[in-house]
């Protein structure tokens, strides 16, 4: 079935059909191809075999008469080159043909698919993954069916491009993670009126949670900041480990890796299982009451409808359904402890005042690094030396700053990857304050030579504006002047020792 129709451009054909994979691919004298700006293919062998066992399970069905449908593809016809590029869709295009070789033992006529290096890496991972598996039938394959839009024009195809990818109609990775764990609840054995009660519940604070004020990113929903550049890189950054936070990650971190309710007996639809740590030493689980209070099992003590007070670690597992509302709705809570709070206790004050005076002048990757490592510092010390801890990692950050005109989005990765201890990891590992603050004081020593050795302009280019920044907050905390980093360490120790003979921050 296939329509044809003018848009209001002149000369600008768009042909909407509904096809057969294969008959896609030979619906035309012109094959398939991939443009330069393409991404490569990144699928990976997950992915691969998780679309093999959903057509498996398609094939085990009584009436397999009704075709399986794989979602739409977007061509460009480009008459010059004799070929249809794919605009969108060729993920699942390479995908598909992959498992076409693993049932007839070759590719798919009616392509010139050409991929980068990286790509034939993971089409090889995909190839090896699929060859574990039992091969999907041809017949199978024939059932599969694609929405194919086809235009003339290449500012028409990108238009439709933009208009499905960027304009609301594409769902968030958190979009689909809240709709999955309300589902979960609903799924749970329990009384239907609790279930209802309790889905109402976790919507209002998930939407409340949305609404937060920024950190880090300017934007309306607050949740993909503190899934992208939090809590995703607080779990998944250990070691030299420091993948990339995309779409699919984030849904097998926080979708498919969580426990189900049957996981373990303390778990019920209300109630999530505690673990031991800094903050729980009684308590083995959690219920959340009636009145949005949280009731300690095991200690019975209320903990108020606070959420940044949970007794729960950004690396324990995370329990569907309650257990995953609560847990994004702490650490949604601590950030905003940190810098939105409108009444901060003492140290909460000083630390925004670092924040502001130092890491505002400095590049957004590295201000990424400090409000990363901050929270997980206060997830596990509470604000507990947290104005020695903020000046401390500021001072490895401002060597960056110093050594690079032009700090790069991987920087952050490589400042955990490179370093002889990840900083996340030794924070998580550590029973006291000290134990951080002597890694951090360590690491010190070993970047002072970027400050002994700079001839930066004050105040000139993005180095020099952080420069004036550093004088004029030390200038300021320890009324003298400040002229020349290399005395920044010395500055810093002064500080913190000022601070601790008046109990200033502590």
């Amino acid at each position: 079935m296939s329509w044809e129709f003018l848009t209001a451009k002149p000369n600008s054909l768009v042909r909407v059909s509904t096809l057969p994979f294969a008959e896609l691919l030979n619906a035309s004298d012109w094959p398939l191809a991939l443009d330069s700006y393409q991404r490569g293919f990144v699928w990976g062998p997950d992915k691969l075999t998780q679309l093999v066992s959903d057509l498996a399970a398609y094939a085990e069905q009584s009436d397999t008469s009704l075709p399986y449908y794989m979602g739409g593809v977007l061509l460009h016809r480009d008459a010059n080159q004799s070929k249809r590029f794919i605009i969108d869709g060729q993920q699942r295009i390479t995908a598909l043909s992959l498992l076409y070789h693993r049932s007839t033992g070759k590719l798919p006529v009616g392509q010139a698919l050409s991929y980068s290096g990286q790509s034939a890496r993971h089409i090889a991972e995909g190839l090896q993954a699929l060859k574990q598996m039992e091969a999907i039938t041809p017949q199978i394959i024939e059932r599969l069916r694609l929405t194919v839009i086809e235009v003339d024009s290449t500012d028409l195809a990108f238009t439709f491009f933009d208009t499905q990818n960027n304009r609301g109609v594409r769902l968030e990775a958190t979009d689909l993670l809240k709709a999955y764990h309300l589902r979960a609840i609903d799924y749970a054995q329990g009384k239907t009126e609790l279930k209802a009660a309790l889905q109402r519940h976790c919507a209002e604070r998930w939407e409340c949670l949305q609404r937060h004020p920024a950190v880090l990113s300017p934007g309306q929903d607050f949740a993909p900041n503190l899934f992208n550049r939090f809590l995703w890189r607080a779990r998944r950054w250990r070691g030299s480990h420091t993948p990339a936070g995309r779409h699919e990650p984030l849904l097998a971190e926080f979708q498919r890796d969580t426990w189900p309710h049957v996981a373990d007996s303390r778990s019920r639809i209300d109630s999530v299982p505690l673990y031991a740590t800094r903050h729980n030493r009684l308590a083995s689980c959690m219920t959340l009451a009636g009145d949005g209070d949280y009731v300690l099992q095991g200690s019975q003590l209320r903990v108020g409808q606070n959420p940044a007070s949970l007794p729960m670690a950004l690396r324990q597992p995370i329990h569907e359904g309650v257990g995953f509302f609560l847990y994004a709705d702490k650490y949604a809570a601590l950030l905003q402890r940190l810098m939105n709070d409108p009444a901060p206790c003492l140290q909460v004050s000083t630390f925004r005042t670092i924040y502001k005076q130092l890491l505002r002048n400095n590049q957004e990757y590295l201000r990424e690094i400090f409000m990363l490592c901050s929270l997980m510092y206060v997830d596990q010390f509470e604000v507990e030396q947290l104005t020695a801890f903020a000046l401390r990692l500021e001072f490895l950050l401002g060597a960056i700053r110093l050594e690079k005109k032009q700090v790069k989005q991987e920087t952050a990765a490589n400042f955990f990857r490179l370093a002889e201890l990840n900083l996340l990891d030794v924070i998580a590992q550590s029973y006291h304050p000290k134990q951080v603050l002597d890694f951090l004081q360590h690491r010190q020593q070993a970047v002072a030579s970027s400050y002994a050795h700079e001839t930066v302009a004050t105040g000139q280019g993005v180095q020099g504006r952080y420069k004036r920044a550093v004088l004029e907050f030390y200038q300021g905390q320890l009324d003298s002047e400040c002229l020349s980093l290399a005395s920044k360490s010395q500055w810093l120790e002064t500080y913190l020792k000022a601070c601790q003979e008046d109990r200033h921050a502590y």
